[in-house]
């Protein structure tokens, strides 16, 4: 609220790859609990929901007008909320694979909104930028509340581990050494790798598909 948004962001990716590990700490300390499942709901919801919301009334519309931002915001906060809820509710009924998450992640909104801080820089002051921030933050929303299906790290099983393995160390390095390119690169990579994973399948689909053979005529069988 005091105007220092690079830092905000930061401190928003920071909480992103904290809460990456929180649900790994627990398995390994063995302190899973419904109340932990709870608790890690709230805290995203303040985290990717609420500070982003006042991000985006405060970088996006403080200039021009505060009332759309305030819609604006209070859609993206629900959104996310409404993609917690639902979140723990397949969850808690094992529907959907534990590799699978049902529209895009809060975290994942939140770095979204993070990215257009990033690339933009100042905050928006023309009636064109504050258009297409707008039509951008509702697209995140109705991403985030979709049936899309997205992809997670676990049960990962490929001959090309050490591939998978070099990437992630490339990702690593370019976060840290260009931090201001790698959120919004990270963040959309992301945002569209339902596309990518459809065509993957597809593509693995059509290569376990048997060829049929050609039958080779026998005695009192004529060939053409």
């Amino acid at each position: 609220m005091k105007g220092k948004f690079e830092t905000a962001v930061f401190l928003i990716g920071g909480s992103v790859i904290l809460d990456g590990f929180d649900g790994t700490v627990a398995r390994l300390t063995k302190t899973e609990s419904n109340f932990g499942v709870q608790l890690d709901s709230l805290v995203d919801a303040v985290t990717f929901g609420l500070v982003p919301a006042a991000m985006i009334y405060k970088w996006g519309f403080q200039f021009a007008d505060p009332s759309i931002g305030k819609v604006l915001a209070f859609i993206f906060l629900t959104a996310g909320v409404v993609r917690l809820a639902r979140f723990n509710v397949l969850k808690e009924a094992h529907a959907v694979p534990s590799n699978i998450f049902v529209g895009l992640p809060i975290p994942l909104g939140a770095l979204a909104i993070c990215s257009a801080v990033l690339m933009m820089g100042k905050p928006l002051e023309t009636q064109s930028e504050m258009l297409i921030f707008s039509f951008y933050v509702v697209l995140i929303a109705l991403l985030m509340v979709s049936t899309i299906k997205y992809r997670t790290m676990k049960k990962i099983r490929s001959r090309n581990n050490l591939l998978i393995l070099l990437s992630l160390a490339i990702l690593i390095a370019f976060a840290i050494n260009y931090p201001r390119h790698a959120i919004p690169v990270m963040a959309l990579l992301y945002i569209i790798s339902p596309i990518f994973f459809f065509f993957w399948g597809k593509l693995s689909r059509n290569k376990q598909t048997p060829v049929p053979t050609e039958t080779v005529p026998g005695k009192g069988e004529e060939s053409d």
